[in-house]
């Protein structure tokens, strides 16, 4: 197996020169104790890097029933980053990252959105994972609209690394069909272990930016009481995790930062759930050196920007199961009736048998509504199989629900039927044009007690 990262080489001199110096101011950094109003307080106000002005004008989107996304929009975009900001869950917002965000924005053309998540000690982490959850999902049923794309990233620096990787895995084990939008991980010096990986453990008062005493207090204000067996619950701690079926992920450290073990740790499990996983450790880098405007923040910014590029280059555009998979999770499944517009032409035909043919998106739309009150609730349709020729799309499916109104001339029985059916999609320019829909009436009335078959 290759190796999965190394300690990045061929930096200019002058680079790790100028780092060292700054590496110089940050050990006459203060570190009050966070675990008392002030010192809370003076790390709130101290976790700003801005010292100028973006280039894209960024804009707050306020979404009801959820915390506030700041939004940097570029130029035809082609993928939308979620990335969370840092501040040891108990501090920062948005704005200090927006010079980075800014220049993402602007080098790969991906729409950059970031959270402001609640902090601790006011909430828990759990209820940080949630928030950030949210924004994640909402991201997923409105990105094609807002943004004209529905390729997802997720990233963030710090605790926003930890709070983006384990608000992925919730999304993966609640069986969202946002998860499967997210074609890439960007994760910065996280916390991916928080019982404290080795070096987290051997980090001392004198360690640059992140000390012992900071790393403990934060820890305690973010999950109170608990005890190291409940800090590696996988839910927290997602180096501990199944990392099964991730995107591809690449993971930034600095050599300096006592986080560095959660990155090597978290890259090797990674590739040994079978996701690919790049690891750059950056030497004189310290903790968060990505976000502190120094010269070698900006060499490994270029990095960032690049593996975007190269990750986006090979994302397939308007793939066609994709297409439909993404009707059946979100329109069908999700009942995000209004999200047809994003997988059907307007001038649509639809083939459904006995039932008849639908034309135009405006009837199909009404049919869709009809079926919700229809003959069954809680439906829902299972993928078996799915067979792609060019253009054409086609599943074989279970489909299941509970019979609670009449259907075929049968009153409703209150029973839960599954049948099977096969699904034929033409998709055209990125949309479905034509739809061939079939299903096994006869068993589903065989289910619902209606005909009793011989023998």
């Amino acid at each position: 197996m290759p190796a999965i990262g190394s300690r990045v080489t061929g930096i200019d001199p002058t680079v790790l020169d100028a780092q060292r110096a700054i590496n110089a101011a940050l050990a006459t950094m203060p570190h009050p104790d966070v675990r008392t109003p002030d010192g809370l307080a003076a790390l709130r106000t101290g976790t700003t890097h801005n010292l100028g002005t973006p280039q894209l004008t960024p804009a707050d989107r306020h979404v009801d029933g959820l915390v506030r996304l700041r939004v940097f929009v570029p130029e035809q975009p082609r993928a939308v980053l979620y990335r969370v900001h840092g501040g040891g869950w108990a501090a920062g917002s948005p704005e200090d990252d927006d010079l980075l965000n800014d220049l993402i924005a602007r080098a790969t053309g991906a729409v950059v959105v970031s959270p402001d998540y609640r902090l601790t000690p006011e909430v828990t982490v759990v209820e940080q994972i949630q928030d950030v959850v949210e924004g994640a999902r909402w991201l997923g049923r409105h990105a094609e609209a807002e943004f004209g794309t529905d390729t997802l990233l997720i990233g963030g620096i710090s605790a926003g690394a930890h709070l983006a990787v384990t608000s992925l895995l919730a999304l993966r084990d609640m069986g969202d069909p946002v998860f499967g939008k997210f074609a890439g991980a960007v994760l910065d010096c996280g916390p991916y272990d928080l019982a404290m990986s080795p070096s987290a453990a051997a980090a001392t008062d004198d360690t640059l930016v992140l000390t012992r005493s900071w790393l403990d207090g934060l820890l305690d204000l973010g999950l109170p009481d608990h005890t190291l067996a409940q800090r590696r619950d996988p839910a927290l701690s997602p180096a501990l995790a199944d990392l099964s079926g991730l995107p591809p992920a690449l993971l930034t450290v600095g050599e300096l930062d006592p986080l560095l073990d959660d990155s090597i740790l978290l890259a090797a499990r990674l590739r040994l759930a079978g996701s690919e996983a790049d690891l750059d450790v950056w030497p004189e880098g310290a903790h968060a050196f990505t976000n502190m405007g120094t010269p070698l923040g900006e060499v490994a910014a270029h990095r960032t920007t690049s593996w975007i590029n190269a990750l986006l280059d090979r994302v397939p555009r308007n793939d066609p199961a994709a297409v439909v998979h993404g009707f059946v999770n979100e329109v069908l499944n999700g009942g995000d009736i209004d999200a047809v517009d994003r997988f059907w032409h307007h001038d649509l035909k639809w083939h459904a048998g006995s039932i008849g043919d639908i034309k135009g998106i405006d009837d199909y739309r009404a049919s869709l509504r009809a079926a919700v009150d229809g003959a069954f609730t809680g439906m829902h349709l299972t993928v078996h199989d799915t067979l792609v020729d060019g253009d054409t799309v086609v599943l074989r499916f279970t489909n299941s629900g509970t019979h609670n109104g009449p259907f075929l001339g049968v009153e409703a029985s209150g029973k839960h039927a599954a049948w099977d059916g096969i699904g034929i999609y033409a998709v055209r320019d990125g949309k479905i044009a034509e739809a061939w829909f079939g299903e096994d009436a006869l068993g589903m009335l065989v289910q619902l007690g209606a005909v009793t078959l011989p023998g």
